[in-house]
């Protein structure tokens, strides 16, 4: 009798063992990105990382996706709505150092890793979506890029430099025209080949990308690739060259995916 009653109680015992791990390294993965909400429509933590202190939430109102992100100071917000393609993004003019935008890739990778850890990366909520798409966008930028306001309502857009293609898909291995212009307004076409060159034509950083969700091949960003590799842009202090290249990309960042931009 002894015996069998031991048994029963051995494997509850190891039940609630084997449940308790399993919350402890949930609890610990959460702790990883500093995660405090994670809800369908909303996304929200905190943390420190590289010497920063890092918080970003997003949250669903109304067909809006708004998205706050902070680092120490410094304040990157962003309003979406997928309905209709508006995107208004503003960062009061700040500059944010390579540290800074170094940063921003690494919270980003973390959150990747976190949400995709079963190796899945087309099953993402829109509130996910966002949050990684504009990480990376920020993390993007040319250096001495001031985030001034920008606005897209479908085609129509606020950026009065440069020339915007809306998002016009492109597909690896074809070679398609890239069209750019330095700060004194001299137009550069170069014919190359997509991702011919360190993912030419990408919308992402890396190669391959940072991040595990997908990402887009689009014209405007062939135009801010190639500018960025001739003239400087993201990674030398040219910003008054490729910095409306890279405004005028934000649109295919956010909105490429969805409309099968997949290369």
């Amino acid at each position: 009798m002894k015996i069998q009653f031991r048994f029963p109680v051995l494997c509850f015992l190891f039940l609630v063992l084997l449940n308790s791990c399993d919350k402890q390294e949930s609890t610990t993965n959460d702790e990883i990105i500093g995660l405090e909400i994670h809800q369908e429509d909303q996304l929200e933590g905190e943390k420190e990382l590289n010497g920063f202190q890092i918080a970003y939430k997003v949250a669903k109102k109304s067909n809006y996706y708004t998205l706050k992100v902070s680092i120490n100071d410094v304040r990157l917000v962003a309003s979406i709505d997928y309905d209709t393609e508006y995107i208004e993004i503003d960062g009061k003019s700040v500059v944010l150092s390579n540290k800074e935008k170094e940063t921003l890739l690494m919270i980003g990778e973390q959150i990747s890793e976190y949400l995709f850890k079963d190796g899945s990366v087309d099953n993402f909520t829109m509130a996910e979506f966002t949050l990684l798409k504009l990480l990376e966008y920020w993390a993007k930028s040319p250096s001495n890029y001031s985030y001034e306001k920008i606005i897209f309502k479908g085609k129509q857009t606020n950026l009065s430099k440069g020339n915007d293609d809306g998002i016009t898909c492109i597909r690896k291995n074809t070679y398609v025209t890239a069209v750019y212009d330095d700060n004194v307004g001299q137009t550069y076409r170069d014919r190359k080949l997509v991702n011919g060159d360190r993912c030419l034509g990408r919308c992402g950083s890396g190669c391959p990308g940072v991040f595990s969700i997908a990402s887009a091949w689009t014209k405007d960003c062939l135009d801010h690739d190639q500018c960025g590799r001739v003239l400087g842009g993201s990674t030398n202090p040219f910003d008054r060259n490729c910095g409306d290249e890279y405004s005028q990309a934000a649109d295919d960042f956010l909105f490429g995916v969805l409309r099968g931009c997949r290369g």
